[in-house]
This record gives C-alpha cells, structure tokens and sequence, in this order.
C-alpha cells in the first residue's frame, strides 16, 4: 500500500511537470481603463511636466521635495498602466519618445523592438520569493520582458532563454527643451547599473524593485517546472541546460555560477539571490549565472556539460582572455551541484578514470587503454568526463553537498526513481557497443551500466565515483561549506534530513553549520555566510606598519 501511495503521489508531480500551455507571466492591465474617466492623458503630460520642472529647484525643503517626488512617481505609474492598457489591448504603439540608456546614446528607439511588456514592479505580487526588497526614490520601478525573438547577441549567455529574458528597470517622464509643446520622453534605465539620476544640478536616488524581476522570471522560463521531469527524462530536459543570467551580461562584473541539486532546478537560488542582490555593494560587484541540467543522469556526465558550459560562454564575451573579471569566478554548488563543482576543480580528473576501470565497469577499461582513439561524438563527449582542464574559479562555496554520498540514495524510493530514469540513448549505447563489440570482447551487465550513468545511483556511500572523488585533488582555493543541520543530534553525528553532517564535511576551507533541513540555500543565514563571502574580497587591504 505504501508503495502504491509512493507511485500515485510521483504519477501526480510528473504530470504537474509535464510542459503545457503556459499563459503569459505577466499580470493583465488594469481595468477598468486606469483613471482614464478622471484625468485625461494630456491632463497627466501636463502636470508631468509641470513636476519635472520642480525637480530641477535647488532650494526647497526636504519634506516637500519628498512630497514632489511622490506626487512625480504617482503619474509616471498612472501613465505606465495606461500605455500597458493601450499597447496590449487596443494594438496602440507607445505615443511618446522613447530612450534606452545604454543604447546609442539617448537616442529615441522604438519599445517594441526590445520589449514585448514592461510591467510596473508594484503589480506582480510575489509569490515565490520570501522577501520584497525596495529602494525608494525617483521614477518607477519596472520589470521589461523580453521574447528570445528580441534578444540580441550580446544579451544570449544562455541555451534557455527559449521564453525570454527579463531587466529591472526604472522609469522616468522627462522633458527636454522649454516650452509647453515640448514632447514628453520615456526613459528606460537598467536598475541594476545605476543608482542615482541627474535632474537639472541635483542628483537624485532611483526607485528600484530588484525582486520583481526574479520573481517574473522564473514564471516567464518556467523551468523549475522541468524539475522531475529532468531527472526522469533527462533526454528531454537538454533543452533547458545551459548558463543563463538574468539580466544581461555586465563586463565589469564578478561572475558568480551557481549549480543547483537533484530533481531540482535553478529556480531553486531564487530566494538566495534575491537577498543576496538587496546589497548594493554585491550588485556593483557581482552578477549571478544559474547552470540549469537535467539531473537525472549522473553528476560526473553533468560537470562535463557544465565546464563545456562556461568555456563557450567566455569564448562569447572574452575570446581574448583579457577580461580579470573571469578569473576572480566564484562558483556555489548545492547538494548534488557541489560534486559537479567539487569535481570541476579537480586537477588530475583522469585518476577517477583510472579507480573505475576494473571489473565492476568494464565498459570503462577501454576509455583507460585508448583515450585518443575516439572517433564518435558521443564518445568524444564521454572522453570529456575524464580529461579536462579544472574551471578556474576564485573560491568555491558547497551547500549541503555530499561529498561522501547520501545513505538515503540506497532505499527503496530512491531505487524506485532510479530504475525509473531513462536515460539518454546515444552515449549509453555507443558505451554498450564499445564494450560488447570492440576487440578485447568485454561482455557488460547492463544493469552496472545503467548503474554508472544514473545520478541517484551515482549519489550512493557505495558508489565508485563517490569513492575515487574523495582521493581526488583539487584546486587550492578558498574553499567554504554551508551545511544544514536539524538539530536534533550533536553537528558531529548531526545531518539536514538527507546528506548527514560526515558527508557535507571537509577537512579544508571554513564551515558555517546553519539549523535548517537540506534546501540551506534558502535559509537567511546561508545568505548572510555569503554575502560576508562575497564582500571580503571587496574590502581594501589592511596595511600593518613595523615597529621602529
């Protein structure tokens, strides 16, 4: 019966997981037609205008200029709801100048070519995210959503972006030049690269929403809805791997990957993120990358798609290795995601290769004795698995990572889910091939080969992969473990409900042992242990002076 209920209550999340009609993401306008019946447009424009030329006063009182800059920011709203009303019900086109900043100079560009919606912040309720982090200010705090079809090249840093992409922007109604007639602007500033504005000889802090666009973003990709479905048909969730980041790609920013678990998705940093991102040093600093896989085959096959990952995206923004941004990378794995990191810092990685080629997987022992002697693709890429340059990171941080396998992959659920993947067909059959038709004649028990390229499996204490990981060196870098642990035994014998405390632990780098089960990346705490991670390296070095 426990059994049957177990399969019932898996039947329902996968067909929760299994894609269908999604509806747009972003809230319906307003309706009735917002405040049209009280103030005409042109009313609006005219006490716009009337605002901004206030905003420009030197002299005026704190309090009244907050009551100005209130009384701006409620019309730029008004107006916003009304174009939104217009553009997505009526067909009308945006009837005022429009300026990206950014974008040839202020020069007006028409909205549709970059946008498809631009929804004020204060409309999408969240849903998600745990907390809402504001900045008060001047102008409207907006979320722009971009179709893939508007995407330009330099903005595609990740496989899917297939539904799109979001920015965080503020909104402004400027007017340029003297007199009544002058034509009204639309300005669109990307938040998340500018905290202040210039009005006349004030400077002026801008409004700013920065978990609106979080929270509209993983609703727009739905990818957290491919979870299960990842894990078991990795097959079709390829197309969802890849590295994204959420807005678009900053040179001047440290970039931060993080790889997320098992049956899970990066959606699953989203509360991390966001708390992470209400730090306006971090934002100035970092910018934060998601790789996305499916999890269901194993982790050392992942880590392979992963580091092939990264390097096209350098190749992309920095053929020319110049940028030092790239090498100060700071890598975050979760649960199952810190083996793909942990193993991605690996420096001689072909010794794993080495403790696996015996008996056990024979299909191995020909990749041993003929590493140079592959001709197919999917060879090639199995190849990779085993020799590869390490990913060169700055410091590596592990979340509830087990480094010496999780005992829960041995019970019976686990081996329910994992005799129910089905793994891709290509590189499984030409291994099969290789060890049952090649000249050494090796006769292979499928099941060990379904047993070696199946994620949960490969996530056993027993595990051979687990094994050679753990005689494996890596990269000598600052290194810092986050680990959950319910309490309910001491940290030593302690365990976050999945990966017990002996498997998360590491004999280098700092640990932070934080009271949480094993979604620690959600917890306050793991975002407090990372903000002080992230800002370190920011701080100016302390001078120390000898004594005379």
């Amino acid at each position: 019966m426990k059994r049957f209920m177990s399969m019932l209550a898996l039947l329902s999340a996968l067909m929760m997981a299994l894609p269908g009609c999604v509806s747009s993401p972003a809230p319906y306008p307003h309706r009735p037609l917002p405040g049209r019946l009280i103030k005409s447009d042109d009313a609006v424009i005219s006490a716009l205008r009337e605002d901004w030329r206030s905003l420009h006063l030197v002299r005026m009182d704190d309090e009244p200029r907050r009551q100005l800059i209130n009384s701006y920011n409620q019309k730029v709203l008004l107006l916003l709801r009304r174009l939104r009303h217009d553009a997505l019900r009526r067909g009308k086109s945006v009837p005022y100048d429009v300026v990206i900043d950014g974008f040839r100079g202020g020069t007006p560009v028409k909205l549709e070519r970059f946008y498809d919606n631009i929804v004020a912040a204060r409309d999408i309720p969240m849903r998600d995210l745990e907390e809402r982090y504001i900045s008060p200010g001047l102008g409207i705090a907006a979320v722009g959503i971009v179709p893939a079809s508007k995407l330009r090249k330099s903005d595609r840093i990740a496989a899917f972006h297939a539904r799109g992409a979001v920015r965080t922007l503020t909104l402004l109604v400027e007017f340029r030049g003297a007199g009544e007639q002058t034509r009204p602007v639309l300005r669109l500033i990307p938040r998340q690269e500018t905290e202040r504005v210039q009005v006349g000889r004030l400077s002026y802090p801008l409004a700013g929403d920065f978990s609106a666009p979080i929270e509209m973003y993983w609703r727009l990709t739905q990818v957290d809805k491919n979870s299960l479905l990842g894990l078991l048909r990795p097959q079709r969730g390829v197309n969802c791997m890849g590295i994204t980041c959420i807005e678009r790609y900053d040179p001047d920013k440290i970039p931060v990957v993080l790889v997320h678990g098992l049956a899970s998705s990066a959606a699953t940093f989203s509360n991390l993120v966001n708390r992470l991102q209400s730090d306006p040093t971090i934002r100035r600093n970092y910018q934060f990358w998601y790789f996305n896989y499916p999890t269901g085959t194993a982790w050392t096959i992942s880590a392979a798609s992963y580091r092939k990952a990264l390097r096209e995206a350098r190749e992309r923004f920095d053929p020319e290795r110049t940028n030092k941004n790239w090498d100060q990378m700071i890598v975050v794995g979760h649960s199952m995601g810190g083996l793909i990191t942990r193993y991605s810092q690996c420096v001689e990685p072909w010794k794993m290769l080495t403790s696996l080629a015996d008996n056990r997987h024979p299909f191995l022992k020909f990749f041993s004795r003929n590493p140079s002697s592959l001709s197919s693709p999917a060879l090639r890429e199995l190849k990779d698995v085993f020799y590869f340059q390490p990913v060169k990171a700055s410091a590596v941080v592990y979340m509830a990572t087990p480094h010496r396998g999780a005992p829960i992959a041995r019970n019976r659920l686990a081996l329910l889910l994992s005799n129910m993947v089905r793994l891709p067909e290509t590189i499984v059959e030409e291994a099969f091939n290789i060890t049952t038709l090649q000249r050494d004649n090796l006769i292979v028990q499928p099941h060990r080969l379904t047993e070696w390229f199946t994620s949960i499996r490969q996530l056993s204490p027993d595990s051979d992969s687990i094994r050679a990981l753990s005689s494996l060196p890596v990269r000598n870098v600052p290194t810092y473990s986050i680990i959950g642990d319910r309490g309910y035994r001491p940290s030593t014998h302690g365990s976050d409900g999945i990966v017990p405390y002996w498997s998360s632990h590491i004999p280098w780098g700092s640990e932070c042992i934080i009271p949480s089960d094993h979604s620690v990346q959600d917890t306050r705490e793991a975002a407090d242990e990372m903000k002080r991670i992230l800002l370190a390296p920011l701080q100016p070095p302390t001078s120390t002076k000898k004594a005379s």
